[in-house]
């Protein structure tokens, strides 16, 4: 099922189409998800960016650094306790 009924064209240089490959996360991800999943307009005010945050999924956290992270919590810095 395809839920566009245009289609363009476009030029990219080779590394870019390596690295839009390298994006796809299964042989049915088309470059179109690739490219909604990894390009965003930029926001122009602090409401577009705070529905952009809403329909974002989690970021993906490394769970070492994450409790590494939680761990030093209200630790004063310069080694004082």
């Amino acid at each position: 099922m395809y839920d566009s009924c245009m289609s363009k064209t476009i030029t990219i240089d080779d590394d870019v189409y390596r690295l839009l490959s390298s994006l796809k996360q299964d042989s049915g991800d088309s470059f179109t998800k690739v490219l909604r999943r990894h390009v965003h307009k930029p926001a122009e005010t602090a409401g577009e960016l705070l529905d952009a945050y809403e329909h974002e999924p989690p970021p993906k956290v490394e769970p070492l650094a994450l409790t590494h992270l939680l761990n030093q919590r209200g630790r004063r810095s310069g080694g004082r306790k």
